[in-house]
């Protein structure tokens, strides 16, 4: 089992961790919060961003005290030592999110690909299957050249977004009140359903302490770069909330099924056809992203001893993880091939009882529930560690403390917890989960 090469300093870290946020959820999420809240989505949006802040702040502490690639699986471990298979489940969660979210971007690609094009819908799989071979290649190839050309399409991916805000704030076409809610539903619970619709366009941090061992200094880069790229996002995502009800009414919003791109629009025509061109870039990022974050992850499982060593094996030529690498774009490309060209092909649609699913629907959910699940056992780590390990030494410490026990991370789990109660009330996807976490023992070694 080799060394990775460590080439990221603190600004690849940062903006790859930016690439990993800012997806292409938000141009979606938005209008879904906005309909429910009203003008005043932006709270939701903040109070999001304030949860996802406090976990991310767990993550910078637990990444600057094991600086290593297996992260979430060493920090529940060391906390929990006599609960590893719990370790093990939570960062297979993980894992399986990464992969599941490639593959579900890598639709998302495909889609706007064939849209802009004029292709058929024949061509979705074979383009979202190349684009997954290509990226893993380029996984293969090394990750200072994965980390640029992330960097690349986060500036691009990100201009969008601010383009949206521009037009909001110079070429207003209505005057919002920011303090409005929808009269049909009651403020405080409007804004915390909002706040667990949006949550979902926060993650993606949770991989970031999976580049340490590919990260220079990384007890001091990797929490700087987590914290950094959640206050960039969140900054960002805010001003969309403020700029998109300048654009449309919350009404409107509620009923597009591209809502940043209908906004854009109602200013200049030609926004929607730009808007769904970056679109190209964000999808791309973020299968990126998720291919090289998976598998690190994956090395550094192999690296903890809790699955086989075969997937710690490093190129030597170009440092790094081949086989990891393999197994991740592997894994991508067979969820397409089960949950989206088979359905299509036969006709076929997950049924049970009054539940009716896309496959690809419920892994994209699966794998949301997946992370929630992991944080809040993330911030509980912290906790324990904090109690039973506070003379250790800690490049960032989570703010706002009673004692030695940080108040934030227990906040943040009870605001997750209701989260999932909002957003994840239909038994299936809870099976779902299970059955995942169920295949994920078959690789553990006990």
């Amino acid at each position: 089992m080799g060394e990775l090469k460590r080439e990221l300093g603190l600004g690849y870290a940062t903006l790859f961790g930016v690439g990993l946020i800012l997806g292409a959820g938000v141009y979606v999420l938005v209008g879904r919060a906005a309909g429910l809240v009203g003008d005043a989505v932006w709270l939701s949006v903040a109070f999001a961003g304030i949860i996802a802040l406090s976990t991310a702040f767990s993550y910078a502490e637990l990444a600057s005290m094991f600086p290593k690639a297996a992260s979430t699986h060493t920090y529940i471990e060391k906390a929990f030592p006599n609960l590893r298979i719990l370790a093990f489940i939570s960062a297979w969660l993980i894992f399986f999110g990464g992969v599941a979210g490639a593959a579900t971007a890598a639709l998302g690609f495909a889609g706007y690909f064939v849209s802009i094009s004029g292709l058929g819908s024949g061509f979705i799989v074979p383009v979202t299957l190349t684009l997954l071979v290509l990226l893993s290649f380029l996984n293969w190839w090394g990750i200072k050249e994965s980390a640029s050309l992330s960097a690349v399409f986060t500036v691009i991916e990100a201009s969008g977004l601010l383009f949206v805000i521009a037009l909001g704030f110079l070429f207003s076409m209505r005057q919002p009140n920011y303090f409005s809610f929808n009269p049909n539903v009651d403020p405080l619970l409007a804004t915390m359903v909002g706040a667990a619709i949006f949550y979902f366009a926060y993650t993606g941090f949770e991989f970031q302490p999976t580049l340490s061992e590919e990260t220079k200094n990384p007890e001091k880069t990797v929490p700087k770069a987590i914290v950094l790229a959640i206050l960039v996002t969140t900054v960002v995502y805010l001003l969309v909330a403020l700029a998109v009800v300048r654009l449309m009414s919350w009404e409107e919003l509620a009923h597009s099924k591209a809502p940043l791109a209908d906004a854009a629009s109602r200013v200049w025509r030609p926004s929607y056809a730009l808007l769904s061109f970056i679109a190209l870039f964000a999808t791309t990022n973020t299968v990126l992203g998720f291919l090289v974050s998976a598998s690190r992850l994956a090395y550094g499982l192999a690296e903890e001893g809790v699955v086989s060593p075969v997937l710690g094996r490093v190129d030597k030529w170009r440092r790094t993880p081949y086989v990891s690498v393999i197994f991740s774009g592997g894994l991508s490309i067979l969820l397409v091939l089960l949950t989206d060209y088979l359905p299509r092909a036969t006709g076929w649609r997950l049924a049970f009882g009054e539940y009716r699913y896309e496959l690809i629907d419920l892994v994209g959910k699966t794998a949301s529930l997946s992370v929630l699940l992991a944080f809040i056992l993330v911030n509980l780590s912290v906790v324990v560690l904090r109690l039973s390990e506070n003379s250790r030494e800690r490049f960032f410490r989570v703010p706002l403390s009673v004692g030695n026990v940080p108040v934030l991370p227990l906040i943040a789990d009870a605001l997750i917890v209701v989260f999932i109660a909002l957003s994840f009330n239909d038994w299936i996807v809870w099976l779902s989960t299970a059955l995942v976490s169920a295949l994920g023992l078959i690789l553990y070694k006990r």
